[in-house]
């Protein structure tokens, strides 16, 4: 049955058939490689906007404190 399938009247359509089949694999094999490393490495842009926010948030506790510099505090060790 599967051989009736492929045996199409024109030459070299059987070819044509098997490099198309290779490339679909090989385009999922990558594109599922891609899905993979991103998801490992996250997301940059939450990141980014994440570590923004507990900057603006260290900066006004700093305020609050009334020390506006940039050094550590030796009153936690």
């Amino acid at each position: 049955m599967v051989s009736v399938v492929f045996q199409v009247g024109l030459p070299g359509v059987q070819e044509l058939i098997i490099i198309l089949l290779n490339f679909i694999i090989l385009a999922g094999l990558v594109g599922g490689l891609i899905v993979v490393v991103k998801r490992l490495t996250g997301n940059d842009s939450k990141s980014d906007e994440r570590i923004a926010e507990l900057e603006r948030e260290v900066e006004e506790l700093r305020e609050e404190r009334g020390t506006g510099t940039d050094e550590p505090d030796d009153e936690l060790e």
